[in-house]
Formats: C-alpha cells, sequence, structure tokens
C-alpha cells in the first residue's frame, strides 16, 4: 500500500486527538458544503446578493431573492435568506417567512418550519391559515395540545371550512377530548347548515354523544372549549 492511500486513514486517527488539531491544523473545521448550483439563474442570484449586501432590508428584493432560490430548488438558502432579513433587523416579511415555511415544510425541517409559522402568526394572529401551519408543525412535533389549540383558533375564524375542521377533530381525538370535537361539531353545522343532513356529518355526531355525557345542542366541554367554539 502506498503512502498516499494511508494518509487519510492516518488523518482521520490524529483527528481523534486534540492535540492533532494543534500540530495538523486539518482537523479544526468540517468542510464547508458546496455552493448550490443555481444553472441559468445565477447571475441574477449573484446580482441580487450584491445588491442586499448594500440594502438588506430592500424588501422587494429580498423577496425576489428568495422566490428565485425556491424557484432554482435552493431550499436551504430561501430559510437563510429569510433569517438574513431578520437578522438585518429589518422586521416581519410576510412574504418571506411563507417562503420560508414552505422550503422548511419540504426540507422536513420540523423546528424551522414552527419557527417561521410562528412569525407569520404573530404578524397576522387572526389569519386562519397561519394559524393550520403552525398546528401541523406543532403536530409534526408531538406536540398535541399547541396544535389543538391554534386549531381552534382557526376553526373560530373559518368555522364553515372542513379541512379546519378535521385537524381540529383529529387532534381533539388524539388529546381524548370527545365533548370538544362534539362542539365542534356543532358550531360547523351552524355555520354550514347545508352539511347538517349528511350522513357521515350526523353519524360522526351520533356516536361522540352516544360515547359522552354532552348533549348534542350545547355540550359541556372536557377543556372549557364550547365557548369559544360556540362564538360566532
Amino acid at each position: 500500500m502506498s503512502v498516499s492511500s494511508r494518509a487519510p486513514s492516518r488523518l482521520a486517527v490524529l483527528c481523534l486527538f486534540p492535540g492533532a488539531v494543534a500540530m495538523l491544523g486539518a482537523c479544526s473545521k468540517a468542510p464547508e458544503e458546496p455552493e448550490f448550483d443555481h444553472g441559468l439563474k445565477k447571475p441574477i442570484v449573484r446580482k441580487l446578493r450584491e445588491e442586499l449586501k448594500a440594502t438588506p432590508c430592500d424588501k422587494a428584493k429580498a423577496q425576489e431573492h428568495a422566490q428565485l432560490l425556491l424557484t432554482t430548488g435552493d431550499l436551504k438558502g430561501v430559510t437563510k435568506a429569510s433569517d438574513d432579513f431578520a437578522a438585518a433587523g429589518c422586521g416581519a416579511n410576510v412574504v418571506l417567512l411563507q417562503l420560508s415555511y414552505t422550503a422548511n415544510a419540504r426540507l422536513e425541517n420540523k423546528e424551522g418550519a414552527l419557527k417561521a409559522a410562528t412569525a407569520l402568526v404573530e404578524a397576522q394572529p387572526t389569519n386562519a391559515s397561519y394559524r393550520v401551519w403552525r398546528g401541523l408543525s406543532q403536530d409534526a412535533l408531538g406536540q398535541t395540545e399547541g396544535a389543538a389549540a391554534d386549531y381552534q383558533k382557526a376553526f373560530e375564524l373559518q368555522p364553515d371550512q372542513r379541512p379546519i375542521l378535521n385537524a381540529l377533530l383529529k387532534a381533539y381525538e388524539t388529546l381524548n377530548r370527545p365533548c370538544d370535537a362534539l362542539a365542534a361539531y356543532e358550531r360547523y353545522v351552524q355555520a354550514k347548515p347545508t352539511e347538517a343532513n349528511k350522513s357521515d356529518v350526523k353519524e360522526a355526531m351520533q356516536v361522540l354523544a352516544s360515547k359522552t355525557t354532552c348533549p348534542v345542542d350545547a355540550g359541556a366541554t372536557d377543556a372549557g372549549g364550547i365557548e369559544a367554539a360556540t362564538t360566532p
């Protein structure tokens, strides 16, 4: 075996010992991640980055830059662009946060998605979609109580939306809160009367009512959620 072929393994062994760092200087930092290839968009990306160095809080340029990165598939670049904008003290940028949430979700970065969704909720607390996004992020992390609270708030904002109802019901089932689930169904049919006679809705409400002591027309809740759920 040649000397050159033994060198990598010898270096790897030496890097296990603190003294090797001082002697070799080769173990002090991990190799840098290769730059993302933006293909034909590379000149535009580079131009926008240079301009943002001079004016980091240029909202339009920051959004154009992040959108371009998402288009080219540079998901980590998108999250960094959003973080850089915030770190520069430029305030909340809803478009950048939306792109960051999308990128983090595609990267399956659950904590990053939750961070972006939380910033969106803080920026626009009455936006039901952002509440759902944060609920989904919390669900992914096993934070069912927090997810249920966000789904409930989203449901209060848009009680006629079946997807929101479904997410809320799933959370209540996990938390074993049947009375809250029944109350949510009642609020849903109030907001959307055409659903009241649908077989799946009627059956689900009957099943819940049969398993609990909650009256169908009023209902006590497991955690005080009925008042919020029935408030127009």
